[in-house]
This record gives C-alpha cells, structure tokens and sequence, in this order.
C-alpha cells in the first residue's frame, strides 16, 4: 500500500521525522498541507502539500522512517 497509511497519527510521525521543523500550525493549516482518507480502504496519504520552504516528502523518505 505504497503512500497510503493506517492511520493520519502514522502519517504526521513520519512526516515530522523526515520533516523535523514542521510546525503543526502547518500541519492543521489546510492552505499549506492536506492529510486525507477517502474511506476506500486504502488509507491515510498526502492530498495537498503547498509548504513554502519544504518539499514534499517522497515514498522513499517516508518508507525509510
């Protein structure tokens, strides 16, 4: 299940992980970064990643955490 988690707390820890200076001001911030599940099953992922001076965190980054 390649970019998807179980659950957003899974997710934000890897985030934060590869991403140590994320605030979660930014992370509760919906202009700057979207964490979503559509209820498919698949998972929580990415939906949205508009962070001014960090990059998107890659699957490879986020696997390695």
């Amino acid at each position: 299940m390649t970019g998807y988690y179980t659950t957003i707390n899974q997710l934000v820890t890897k985030i934060k992980k590869v991403h140590s200076s994320l605030s979660d001001d930014d992370l509760n911030n919906p202009e700057i970064i979207v964490l979503q599940n559509n209820s498919d099953g698949r998972g929580d992922f990415i939906a949205k990643w508009k962070h001014p001076t960090l990059a998107k965190p890659t699957q490879s980054q986020l696997d390695a955490v």
